[in-house]
């Protein structure tokens, strides 16, 4: 129990079914270059590097948006979710540090609900906390599983989709199942299972555990029910809707090149999560080896248009090929003025409200909150 739990508090430093008969595949590969190229342009930022508390991020884990248009941010170092309206001033502010009630340890996912409250997850503070829309305090669900939901985002009637690990020994061997499934507050169990994958691990190789369960995959969901799962995988690009229910909704596939990663990248790659770890207090052996080839999805999001938006693991740029949800491939749309390795390190997020983005390594040593918007 001892190995497993630092497993757990391991990934905590990290700061993603039904029958295919009755999928809709859509072919886009002799389209892609083909479609227009829209710019996507930096119109705001929050954040400075000293100063004002309420504008001085220590290290943003999640983004949404309230139902009103405001911005939320999940500040895990400041153990607290902090509101902006559009303009970028401050609101208020959610949480802080502590062990005592709404307050956080280790603050790691967060997303909205569709009747309005914010809903929090931290694991080492006792499981799921949930704010009122005036930033008041409701309560915390203990969580019920062996191991905690990650990366969550909304999905219909109040639930939520996140990524969980369970843990089995099989003949003496520990098997992993890693899965992205639907839950709400109250369930013990996942309401819907839409990506499941089962190894074998041993302790000795914290690699495995990343690339086949926590790596593995990236998906995003609406809270009209639409959901999408997506390999991370170095040499596939393909793209599988399901309903909140689990049913299949349609298969999009990409014919892309993979792209190598250089040597610089992949020490770089290496240098950065190792560092992260260790500066979020591991407290076991960490080595991770990246892979040779950059992902080919690397995430994605849904806009006020139901469009998704499909984001390339294989362009320094952030760059995003946007389809409809029936699978027609409608443009490319790519970030002016972020390029070189450092744009690996962007995080996007597109939702119902707009696109919000920031920097896990800014080039300027701290962190702001960018809005974006297409041209």
């Amino acid at each position: 129990m001892k190995q497993i739990s630092f497993c757990l508090f391991f990934f905590l430093l990290f700061s993603a079914c039904g029958s295919s008969e009755q999928s809709v595949s859509s072919e886009v590969a002799d389209t892609a270059d083909e479609v227009t190229v829209r710019s996507i342009v930096v119109t705001d930022s929050i954040g400075i590097e000293l100063g004002d508390s309420d504008y001085v991020f220590g290290s943003i884990e999640a983004v949404d948006h309230t139902s009103s248009g405001n911005i939320l941010a999940l500040d895990r170092a400041a153990c607290s979710v902090v509101e902006y309206t559009p303009e970028g001033e401050f609101v208020q502010r959610m949480g802080r540090a502590g062990s005592g009630p709404g307050e956080f340890l280790n603050p790691l996912s967060m997303t909205r609900l569709s009747d309005e409250r914010v809903v929090i997850m931290d694991i080492n503070n006792g499981g799921i906390f949930t704010y009122l829309p005036e930033g008041v305090y409701e309560g915390k669900t203990p969580v019920q599983y062996n191991e905690p939901i990650l990366f969550i985002s909304p999905s219909i009637e109040n639930t939520f989709i996140g990524t969980i690990n369970s843990w089995d020994l099989v003949d003496e061997e520990l098997v992993v199942t890693a899965s992205v499934a639907r839950f709400d507050l109250l369930s013990e169990e996942p309401l819907t299972v839409y990506w499941e994958n089962a190894f074998s691990w041993d302790f000795q190789d914290i690699s495995i555990l990343l690339k086949e369960s926590y790596f593995a995959q990236t998906w995003i969901s609406d809270r009209r029910g639409n959901v999408f799962v997506a390999p991370r995988s170095p040499d596939e690009y393909i793209i599988n809707g399901f309903t909140a229910e689990g049913e299949p909704t349609i298969t999009i596939e990409l014919d892309i090149d993979p792209v190598e990663k250089t040597a610089d990248e992949i020490a770089e790659e290496a240098y950065f999560w190792n560092r992260r770890a260790e500066s979020m207090g591991s407290n076991g052996p960490f080595n991770y080896q990246p892979d040779e080839n950059r992902w080919m999805v690397h995430s994605m999001g849904i806009d006020s248009e139901e469009r998704l938006w499909v984001r390339r693991g294989t362009e320094e740029t952030p760059t995003f090929d946007v389809f409809s949800l029936e699978g027609e491939y409608l443009f490319k749309a790519e970030l002016e003025g972020v390029g070189g390795p450092r744009g690996l390190f962007w995080e996007i997020r597109v939702d119902e409200f707009g696109i919000l983005a920031y920097s896990l390594d800014p080039e300027d040593g701290y962190q702001k909150l960018y809005t974006l918007e297409l041209e």
